[in-house]
């Protein structure tokens, strides 16, 4: 009888907290136009945004390189007076290369765009050599299409 109630118990308690640890709330679809430090355009993203409890932002969507899009994912924060926003990208190109990239952006929270540095791992592909780049520049907010 004790272990009944103990296996009700602990399904009620799961039961009760566990829309609290999945609370989101979906924002919409994002779109940024990243640009070099030359202010000639590169990429974009799009993601979808969710606000996680505690004032945490996920983003799950692709960055469009050229045209390829590859997907990628991120997530974001207000810290003091400015949006800090992270984001990871890898894809491997047929032929061409495979890549990683870990992307941070500091954003006006006003107009969500900001300047960006970025560190990325390229192999080229029937090469062994791994090579790292430095990036950086600004990044608009831009209406998605």
């Amino acid at each position: 009888m004790s272990k009944r109630f103990l296996v009700l118990l602990t399904s009620f308690f799961l039961a009760v907290i566990s829309p609290y640890s999945i609370a989101e709330r979906y924002l919409g679809e994002f779109c940024w136009q990243v640009f070099n430090e030359s202010n000639e355009p590169w990429w974009k993203y799009k993601f979808g945004v969710y606000e996680k409890e505690g004032g945490h932002f996920v983003l799950f969507g692709s960055v469009d390189y050229e045209n390829t899009l590859s997907a990628s994912h991120g997530n974001a924060i207000l810290a003091g007076d400015s949006v800090k926003l992270t984001i990871i990208s890898t894809d491997h190109e047929e032929g061409i290369e495979v890549w990683a990239e870990t992307f941070a952006a500091k954003l006006n929270p006003s107009t969500l765009s900001g300047t960006w540095n970025a560190l990325e791992l390229v192999q080229r592909d029937n090469e062994e050599e791994v090579f790292g780049v430095r990036q950086r520049g600004s990044i608009n907010l831009i209406t998605c299409q």
